[in-house]
């Protein structure tokens, strides 16, 4: 049952830790039972969780745009 919930969560591109956190509020499974059955996974699964991670990690050309934003705004203020 938790490793369906598990990958529930997984659909919902959520990491580890918001998956301890939805299914102990949700479904009051235990952070340690969950933390548990997740690591399982990661052994079970490592190149599934290697993309997995790689996509939920934040783009450097995101990051990158962030940093300009403000700087282009303080060029149009003074215009």
């Amino acid at each position: 049952m938790v490793q369906n919930l598990i990958e529930r969560c997984l659909l919902l591109h959520m990491d580890r830790d918001q998956c301890i956190k939805a299914l102990a509020e949700h479904a009051r499974i235990r952070p340690i039972v969950t933390l548990t059955v997740w690591k399982e996974l990661l052994k079970e699964n490592k190149d599934f969780f290697q993309s997995y991670f790689r996509s939920l990690s934040p783009r450097p050309y995101a990051k990158r745009y962030v940093q300009r934003a403000p700087r282009f705004a303080r060029r149009n203020q003074w215009r």
